[in-house]
C-alpha cells in the first residue's frame, strides 16, 4: 500500500468515524472490529451469532476507566476466535504502526528521531489495551511490563482497546485497528467475524443496596430474617449514603430535598449541580419506604422523618464511623497520572521524641530526654555484672528515648468552582480535603474560585467540623477567574505560620476571567509567577486537554503540572500522597 493511500484512507475512516460516533453511534470497520465511544457487549449466539450491542447509555472512559466526564474515550474492539494473544505484540505492532503512520505523515521527521519518538509516546500514554494475555497501558506494554489478565475481563474473545482521543485524532484509529488485525493473525489466531451491530440501552448496574437492607419495618417474603437492631439497620443505610454524600449535614441536606416543607425542597438541578446524579439513591430509598410519591412531588415518608430525626439524635456518632471509613478509602489502586516539571524548593524537617522505643549508647551525650526506667533496669543488670556493692549508675547505663523525623505538610486547596466542576467532580475536591484532614496532622485550608471573585473557604485549621462546615457552602457556577484564585491563595497562606506549605490547585478548564487586564489567561500566568517568589511549594493537577496552558502556568510558578483523565477522588488522593512523598525526600540539609 502507498503512503498516500494510507494517510488518504485513514483520513477518510476519520471523518467517517466523526460523523457517527459524534451522534453516539458504533460502526463496524471491516469484518472483526466494533468502534464507538460507548461500552460493548456480545449478544448470546443462540440470540444471533457474532452479533455485537452498542450500549448507547454506558460511556466507555466511565465504564472501563472510572472517568467522571463523558465521550473522551474511543473503544475498539478486534474480535478473534480461540487462541492467546500476548498483549507486548500488540502494543510493539500499534507502536510502530502509528511511527511509520507519522513519517507518512511528515517525511522531515525521518531525521529528528528523539522528537519522532517523543509523539509516538505520547500517543502510547493514551492507549490502554488488554487481551486474554494481559493487559496495560500501551507505553508500559511497549516496554514489556504486563499486568496479568483477570478471568471475567474484557478480552477474553477481543483485543480491547481505549484510546483517549480527541476528535482530530481518529484517522488513527483505522492505523491502530490494522495494527491490531496484523498481530493477531501473526500469532496464529484467527480473526472472528462480526455479522451485525445494533444499539440499546442497558439498566445501570448499581449496587441494589435496598435489597440487603434489614430495616426494621421491612418485611421479607419468604423467610424469617433475623433483624439487628434498629442501631445498626439504621447505621448501615447512613454509611451507605455517606459514600456518596459525604458528611452528616450533607446527607442532611439532600434529604431535605425531599422535605415534606415544600418550601424546604430543592429540585434536581441543584442536587446535580453539589451531588453529581442521585436518581438511583433516591430510587433505593423508595424501595426502603423513605420517599415515597405525593401530590408535589416525591418526599419523605414517615419513615423518613424518622431517618431523619434519627441522624440529629446520633450525629457525633454517625460523624466518627464517617471519619473512620474517610481515612481509609479510597486511593491505591494504578497511578492514572503524569507529572511534568519539578520543584526545587526544599523541605524543612521536624524532630520529636518518641517515646515508644529507647537506644542505649553510651556514646551519647547526656540530655532531657533520658528514660528512666530503662536506665535503673540496665544499671541494676550491669551492677550485678560488674560486681559493685551497691548500686551505682555510670554512662553505659544510660537510655534515652529515640528521635523521630518526618515533614510536616499544610496544604491549601485551591479548587476551582466553575459550573465545569459541578457534581462529581466537586465531590471528588471536598472528599480530598476531608481525607487529607482525617489521615494527617497539619493543618488544610481551601480557596475556591468561580464567577468574577475568589475567597476562603475554610482557613487554616485541624477542626473536622469548621473544614465540613466550608466545604458545604461550595456551589458550582460560572466562570473561571484564576488569577484571583491564586493572589487569595497566596495572600492567605503569606499570612499565617506554617510548614513547608503546599498549594494544590485542582481545576478542570482554563481562566476565561481575568483579574488586572482583559486576557484572562495571562493575568493567571502574572499570578502564578508570584508563587515561584515564595517558599511554597506548588503542583496543579488538571486534565489533558488543557495540558499546555497549564504545563507553562506550573512552570511560572516553579511548580509541578499532574495530568489526569478524570478528577475522580481517587486520581487526587493518589497525586498528592505521591507529591507527599516527594516532599519527605526533600528536606533541607542540616
Amino acid at each position: 500500500m502507498d503512503s498516500g493511500g494510507n494517510i488518504s484512507k485513514a483520513t477518510s475512516v476519520g471523518n467517517y468515524l466523526n460523523l457517527y460516533l459524534g451522534q453516539n453511534q458504533g460502526v463496524r470497520l471491516g469484518d472483526s472490529i466494533v468502534v464507538s465511544r460507548k461500552a460493548h457487549a456480545r449478544m448470546p449466539e443462540k440470540v444471533v451469532k457474532g452479533q455485537i450491542k452498542i450500549l448507547i447509555n454506558k460511556d466507555a472512559g466511565k465504564t472501563y476507566l472510572d472517568f467522571v466526564d463523558l465521550d473522551q474515550v474511543v473503544h475498539i474492539d478486534v474480535y478473534h476466535k480461540d487462541g492467546e494473544i500476548d498483549p507486548r505484540d500488540v502494543a510493539k505492532s500499534i507502536f510502530w504502526a502509528l511511527d511509520d503512520h507519522l513519517l507518512e505523515e511528515e517525511p522531515q521527521l525521518k531525521y529528528a528521531e528523539d522528537e519522532r519518538f517523543k509523539i509516538v509516546a505520547d500517543y502510547a500514554n493514551k492507549i490502554y489495551l488488554t487481551t486474554n494475555g494481559g493487559k496495560g497501558l500501551l507505553y508500559d506494554l511497549f516496554q514489556e511490563k504486563v499486568s496479568p489478565y483477570s478471568e471475567g475481563e474484557e478480552g477474553f474473545d477481543h483485543v480491547h482497546v481505549l484510546a483517549r482521543f480527541n476528535r482530530d485524532e481518529y484517522a488513527l484509529i483505522y492505523i491502530i485497528s490494522e495494527a491490531v488485525e496484523a498481530a493477531i493473525l501473526a500469532s496464529d489466531v484467527k480473526l472472528a467475524k462480526v455479522r451485525n451491530i445494533s444499539h440499546g440501552r442497558e439498566k445501570k448496574q448499581e449496587e441494589n443496596f435496598a435489597g440487603n437492607m434489614k430495616l426494621p419495618w421491612k418485611k421479607f417474603k419468604g423467610q424469617m430474617a433475623s433483624q439487628l437492631s434498629d442501631k445498626e439497620n439504621v447505621n448501615e443505610l447512613i454509611m451507605k449514603l455517606a459514600e456518596k454524600f459525604g458528611g452528616v449535614e450533607e446527607i442532611e441536606d439532600w434529604m431535605d430535598c425531599y422535605s415534606t416543607n415544600i418550601f424546604k425542597r430543592k429540585g434536581v438541578e441543584y442536587q446535580k449541580k453539589k451531588w453529581g446524579d442521585v436518581e438511583h439513591y433516591v430510587e433505593q430509598l423508595e424501595e426502603l419506604g423513605i420517599i415515597e410519591p405525593g401530590l408535589t412531588g416525591r418526599k419523605l415518608s414517615k419513615r423518613g422523618i424518622f431517618l431523619q430525626d434519627y441522624i440529629i439524635k446520633h450525629k457525633i456518632e454517625l460523624e466518627t464511623e464517617i471519619r473512620r471509613n474517610m481515612r481509609k478509602v479510597p486511593g491505591g489502586g494504578a497511578n492514572r497520572f503524569r507529572k511534568f516539571g519539578k520543584s526545587e524548593s526544599k523541605s524543612s524537617q521536624m524532630e520529636f521524641t518518641n517515646y515508644n522505643r529507647t537506644v542505649n549508647n553510651s556514646e551519647k551525650s547526656w540530655s532531657g530526654n533520658l528514660a528512666v526506667p530503662e536506665t535503673v533496669i540496665q544499671a541494676k543488670k550491669n551492677n550485678f555484672l560488674r560486681g559493685d556493692k551497691h548500686f551505682t549508675l555510670q554512662k553505659e547505663d544510660l537510655h534515652f528515648y529515640d528521635k523521630k523525623t518526618y515533614v510536616p505538610i499544610d496544604i491549601c486547596l485551591l479548587i476551582d468552582a466553575s459550573g465545569s466542576m459541578a457534581g462529581e467532580k466537586r465531590q471528588a475536591a471536598c472528599f480530598l480535603a476531608e481525607h487529607l484532614l482525617l489521615s494527617g496532622k497539619e493543618k488544610i485550608a481551601v480557596v475556591t474560585f468561580q464567577e468574577h471573585s475568589s475567597q476562603v473557604v475554610v482557613p487554616f485549621t485541624r477542626n473536622q467540623k469548621v473544614l465540613s462546615k466550608g466545604l458545604a457552602t461550595i456551589n458550582p457556577a460560572g466562570l473561571t477567574p484564576l488569577a484571583s484564585g491564586i493572589m487569595t491563595a497566596l495572600k492567605l497562606i503569606q499570612s499565617n505560620r506554617l510548614r513547608n506549605p503546599l498549594l494544590v490547585l485542582i481545576t478542570d478548564g482554563i481562566p476565561n476571567t481575568p483579574l488586572w487586564t482583559m486576557d484572562a489567561k495571562a493575568d493567571a500566568i502574572t499570578a502564578a509567577a508570584q508563587i515561584k517568589d515564595t517558599k511554597i511549594r506548588f503542583i496543579c493537577i488538571g486534565i489533558e486537554s488543557n495540558r499546555i496552558y497549564l504545563e507553562k502556568l506550573s512552570n511560572k510558578a516553579g511548580g509541578s503540572l499532574y495530568l489526569v483523565d478524570d478528577l475522580n477522588k481517587e486520581n487526587l488522593i493518589n497525586i498528592v500522597r505521591h507529591e507527599k512523598k516527594t516532599m519527605s525526600h526533600s528536606e533541607m540539609p542540616n
